[in-house]
């Protein structure tokens, strides 16, 4: 087994620039964000998916709105704008 002798260069590698053993400085090499960086992204992505899902049932709803005929002709009844008899024969002929 052949053993290299420990130089002044094989000795600074291990040192970084500042002289610190193990280097440190960086967070091992990931830069600022370290071992975070998929947290980040997680919360990212999971953000984009609630608003795409809140943007779907947004448009889901719209069918939910629409009035029926006979909504329509109780609504005009309750305002006074129909008397009670062509309520009756209105309402009859949306049934038929």
């Amino acid at each position: 087994m052949l053993l290299m002798p420990l130089t002044q260069t094989s000795i600074s590698y291990a040192r970084g620039p500042d002289g610190a053993m193990g280097n440190w400085g960086n967070m091992m090499g990931y830069g600022y964000c370290g071992g975070f960086m998929w947290l980040i992204v997680v919360v990212l992505a999971g953000v984009a998916i609630y608003f795409l899902l809140q943007m779907s049932k947004s448009k889901g709803s719209d069918d939910a709105d629409i009035e029926t005929p006979l909504d329509i002709l109780k609504k005009r009844y309750a305002k006074g704008e129909i008397d009670n008899e062509e309520f009756v024969r209105k309402k009859k002929d949306l049934e038929s």
